[in-house]
């Protein structure tokens, strides 16, 4: 089975049809999902989704973007979430250097106060990073033991090696289908499979020939068609491969 380990089904866009959305996603052989938080209310709804549907978990945290939320009581609230056991990583989080829609300095502090939470409560990471691979890996390597995965991966392969030597996950989406993915790629080609998930983050980055539209988890088998491609390998052996990863890293299976 497939596992799709990053999505946002907890976004506003689901709203209307997610009933349809589960069906399809389950008819295309996807076996789980991981709902991704970005903020408070989000982190709520992706665990209330995880605890209606068996096949759905859940992964909390304040995203960059929304560091200015951050507070003692969004604190308080998370680690409460966490008691669940449904909710199985702290995410997504990191630092997004090109909208800069938080303080950059403010991001970092969100991200470590988070980075705690990931160590108290013994969970697994999901990082976003955009624009701010070097520093977002400096303050990992100063934290460092960390286990989780750098999600929708963008950086280049210097950067790639450095997560990698720190034993985190790289993870590829629709992306790896554009057509100027080229270097994303060569790193996808790169990486060894014991270091790599599939995720679509639903509904952005919808592959090709769904470019441009909404996502969906049922996608994420055209992610994996597209990974057997560039790494040369079946196709049931990189779905097999990914699926096991995803339990290590998130289930400690």
């Amino acid at each position: 089975m497939l596992y799709d380990t990053h999505c946002h089904l907890n976004h506003p866009q689901f709203e209307p049809d997610l009933n349809q959305v589960l069906a399809r996603m389950r008819e295309a052989g996807v076996g789980r999902c991981l709902v991704a938080g970005y903020d408070q209310p989000s982190s709520l709804i992706a665990t209330e989704l995880s605890s209606m549907n068996k096949d759905i978990y859940a992964a909390i945290g304040v995203h960059p973007h929304d560091a200015d939320s951050f507070s003692e009581d969004v604190e308080r609230s998370l680690l409460s979430l966490m008691e669940n056991p449904k909710v199985v990583a702290v995410g997504e989080i990191g630092l997004d250097f090109h909208y800069n829609y938080s303080d950059p300095q403010k991001q970092s502090a969100v991200l470590e106060a988070q980075l705690h939470i990931a160590q108290i409560t013994n969970k697994p990471v999901i990082f976003h990073c955009r624009d701010a691979y070097e520093p977002l890996l400096d303050i990992l390597e100063r934290t460092a033991p960390i286990h989780g995965v750098m999600h929708c991966w963008a950086g280049d392969k210097d950067q790639a090696r450095r997560a990698l030597d720190m034993g985190l996950y790289l993870g590829f989406g629709g992306m790896v289908t554009f057509k100027n993915a080229s270097e994303i790629c060569d790193i996808a080609a790169m990486v060894p499979v014991d270091s790599l998930l599939l995720e679509t983050d639903a509904p952005y980055l919808a592959p090709t020939p769904h470019r441009g539209k909404r996502n969906e988890p049922a996608y994420i088998r055209m992610v994996a068609e597209k990974v057997a491609a560039i790494k040369g390998m079946e196709l049931k052996e990189v779905i097999m491969r990914t699926w096991e990863n995803g339990l290590t890293l998130f289930h400690g299976e």
